[in-house]
């Protein structure tokens, strides 16, 4: 590919290494997401024949260059070719900037599961390791930035992206967002969301006054390790979480943790902190 062809250019800074299925989940969702952008724009006929191709991938820090595949496209209307490359690039940039910009504005109309779990892969290399990662158009020497996203906003988008798929895919869940949660026992492994039962019980008053099981979706696996890795003692922490609440005959079965906002200290008093650190000790939480 000619240098100065115009292309889309994601830059990963990733603050620690990132493991390769994420990277490639990522790819698979931009590609995924052109080709609905091409079918869309009438570059294509049908998914399957539209390609985003890698042009290069330099040293470093991630970097690689994306351009489209048109020559199918102007093979049959070649009257066509005069359609700015550049102009498209530009394009399909901007649909991706409006993804993501609707998953920070929890705007929901007209995303599909699909979209949820793209933004999900997309955003997974920079949401679980940290750093940035910056979408460029490049056309010649000219570099144009459409956005950079940091760890914080890519955890956000991904959170907003797995609410968004739980609604969608069960439209009557029931959904409870940023409701204050205690842990009553906690793992401290890491969860397996594909297990069918948990040690993990946690306390929602606000859906019910007993504790229930808890779990994470594949999407929040991650989570439960920055909930509670820095704390001597979870029990004694109250966390907002998002949750899918299941139910059988009416009553709370168990959680399912979709979204974390953050956490704070439980004002106890003496003796309750001695009953707490008792019950967290008993419990033999690996570590």
């Amino acid at each position: 590919m000619d240098s100065d062809e115009p292309r889309l250019q994601l830059y990963l800074e990733p603050s620690e290494p990132i493991e390769v299925s994420e990277l490639t989940g990522a790819l698979g969702a931009l590609a995924r997401q052109y080709q609905s952008f091409a079918v869309e724009n009438s570059l294509a006929r049908k998914p399957s024949d539209a390609r985003l191709l890698v042009s290069s991938v330099s040293p470093g820090s991630i970097d690689i260059s994306f351009y489209p595949d048109l020559a199918a496209f102007f093979a049959s209307a070649p009257m066509l070719e005069l359609i700015e490359k550049a102009d498209l690039i530009a394009k399909f940039a901007g649909m991706l900037k409006d993804l993501f910009d609707r998953f920070t504005k929890k705007e929901s109309e007209g995303i599909t599961v699909k979209d949820c779990d793209d933004a999900i892969n997309i955003m997974r290399p920079i949401a679980n390791h940290g750093g940035t990662q910056t979408f460029n158009t490049i056309n010649g020497g000219v570099t144009v930035n459409i956005t950079t996203i940091g760890a914080p906003e890519a955890s956000m988008i991904m959170e907003a992206a797995v609410q968004q798929k739980a609604l969608l895919q069960t439209s009557d869940a029931e959904i409870r967002q940023s409701v204050p949660m205690l842990w009553k026992r906690v793992d401290r492994d890491d969860t397996k969301p594909e297990a069918k039962s948990t040690p993990d019980r946690a306390l929602i008053e606000e859906i019910d006054p007993k504790p229930h099981a808890v779990f994470f979706t594949d999407e929040m696996s991650g989570i439960k390790k920055q909930m509670i890795g820095d704390e001597s003692n979870p029990l004694l922490t109250v966390y907002f979480v998002d949750v899918s609440v299941s139910r059988i005959a009416g009553k709370v079965v168990s959680y399912r943790i979709i979204g974390y906002h953050g956490k704070d200290q439980l004002e106890v008093s003496n003796e309750e902190l001695v009953v707490h650190h008792s019950d967290f000790d008993s419990l033999a939480v690996a570590g």
